[in-house]
């Protein structure tokens, strides 16, 4: 029998102030599964993404990344879940 693990990502455009932008960017590294992919830097604007072993967690960061201080909004921009499939220990 296979058992299935599944796998999120997720990619956010992130507006904050920009005289914030370093310490954004530093607090949402700190989240597990985390890559600032683009930045505008002048614009207070961050492209990220975020990976997740289940949908909760991917939530949760989500949602933390909202509660960094001087972030204005989080939009999600993309989502995909992905199932992996482990290989069955075959009994001897």
């Amino acid at each position: 029998m296979n058992h299935e693990k599944s796998w999120h990502v997720c990619g956010l455009v992130i507006q904050a102030r920009p005289a914030s932008i370093p310490a954004v960017k530093d607090a949402l590294l700190a989240f597990a599964d985390s890559d600032i992919a683009a930045e505008d830097a002048a614009r207070g604007t961050l492209a990220v993404t975020l990976g997740a072993a289940d949908s909760a967690a991917l939530l949760r960061n989500i949602e933390e990344s909202r509660n960094i201080p001087d972030v204005l909004a989080v939009s999600l921009v993309y989502h995909q879940q992905d199932e992996i499939e482990e290989p069955c220990k075959e009994a001897s």
